[in-house]
């Protein structure tokens, strides 16, 4: 059940015809069904439909980063070889790409300046959601600018719990319902320009700025990454889903780390995954946040491998993966139409959404939500949980 197994072998790649590399590969892929696709069947024709958009180049990548303009020819062609026809570039500063804490949020016009190239250069293949600092009282301007040089979203990381070892964080200087915010977010909304928006809710006040803000701006279409940071509290991402209508998620876990944890997590817990993506079949979409940079360098198997994983945990029944070789993992087995949704249909549908006097779901049930009610005045933007001393 290996979709991306053909499209990487025939690239010109003259490493992939080398026989160290055959000798490495083909014991693994008899083993676990790579060209003859044995294992347990899904509970649908799954694989074709995804050997389909494999091959047609459908998927859409709703949710990566990349260092620069000098990782364009790395991108596409592992685009190429992995069957995504797009991948929409969010802004990024300089410690997401080097992982150095006190770069913090730094250069980030740079990568701005940087992914709107890419997206002007490609448009059939790149899509800009730069970024902004929330605390720059020009933010509101640069990003009406960046919109008329191309940019179709923007990226915030108001809501991003990292904590520094000096214990404050380095990307919420504000709450997300800071009045200074407000004039952004009604322009968005207005304009029907989306926003990826990186929020954990489990940190102190964050999940009630969050509420505020998209109750404040019904119309405003959001992709919160990472399954909203629930894909451990069902009942939160369920309630929050339920009650705001533009409120979407892009199924990324992230870092290698919680990629393993999450594949782990899903199989562990299947059957209500399948029954939170089967309730909800136009609000999942798919997304890899692998970070492309020339600082970590990443060969076209390990970006194959992980996106092997994530088909195969879309729609699979069962299925090994080389990220946890000693783990036999089910999958979801999800049905064909689900799967179109969720690798390109919903994203398609969420670019071009108009909403307009949306209704929002009355009645948002806080005990779904799994987080206790903090007491801060709107606007407040409350301090990190004081670490624990040992």
């Amino acid at each position: 059940m290996k979709y991306l197994a053909a499209r990487g072998i025939a690239r010109t790649r003259a490493v992939l015809y080398s026989a160290p590399f055959l000798a490495a590969v083909l014991p693994w892929a008899l083993i676990t069904g790579l060209f003859s696709g044995a294992g347990p069947a899904p509970a649908q024709d799954s694989s074709a439909t995804i050997r389909r958009l494999v091959e047609e180049k459908r998927i859409i990548n709703a949710h990566e980063h990349v260092q620069g303009e000098e990782n364009t020819a790395t991108l596409l062609e592992e685009m190429d070889a992995l069957g995504v026809a797009k991948t929409v570039l969010v802004g990024s500063p300089w410690f997401t790409i080097s992982l150095y804490e006190r770069a913090g949020f730094t250069r980030y016009d740079e990568n701005n300046d940087a992914i709107l190239a890419m997206a002007k250069a490609h448009p059939e293949r790149f899509e800009a959601w730069p970024t902004v600092n929330p605390t720059d009282p020009a933010k509101l301007e640069k990003v009406r600018k960046m919109v008329g040089e191309g940019a179709t979203g923007v990226k915030l990381y108001l809501g991003h719990g990292y904590t520094s070892r000096e214990n404050r964080y380095i990307f919420h200087p504000v709450a997300m319902d800071d009045p200074g915010m407000m004039p952004l977010y009604a322009y968005l909304a207005e304009a029907h320009i989306p926003i990826c928006f990186h929020v954990n809710p489990a940190k102190p006040g964050f999940l009630d700025e969050f509420v505020q803000v998209l109750k404040a701006n019904p119309d405003l279409k959001v992709n919160t990454p990472h399954y909203f940071m629930s894909s451990m509290v069902h009942a939160r991402l369920r309630e929050m889903l339920r009650t705001f209508p533009n409120l979407y998620v892009d199924i990324s876990f992230g870092h290698d780390d919680y990629l393993k944890s999450g594949l782990q997590r899903v199989s562990a817990d299947r059957d209500a995954f399948r029954a939170l993506f089967q309730e909800f079949p136009e609000r999942f979409m798919f997304g890899t946040d692998y970070v492309v940079t020339s600082l970590r360098p990443k060969d076209h198997a390990w970006y194959r491998d992980r996106t092997q994983a994530y088909l195969d945990m879309l729609a699979t029944e069962q299925y090994k993966t080389p990220l946890l070789p000693d783990l036999p993992l089910r999958g979801l087995g999800l049905s064909p139409d689900l799967l179109e949704n969720i690798l390109y249909r919903n994203y398609e549908r969420f670019q071009q959404l108009k909403p307009e006097n949306t209704r929002i779901e009355p009645g948002l049930d806080w005990s779904q939500l799994r987080v206790r009610m903090d007491n801060r005045a709107p606007g407040q933007a409350l301090p990190p949980p004081e670490r624990r001393r040992r």
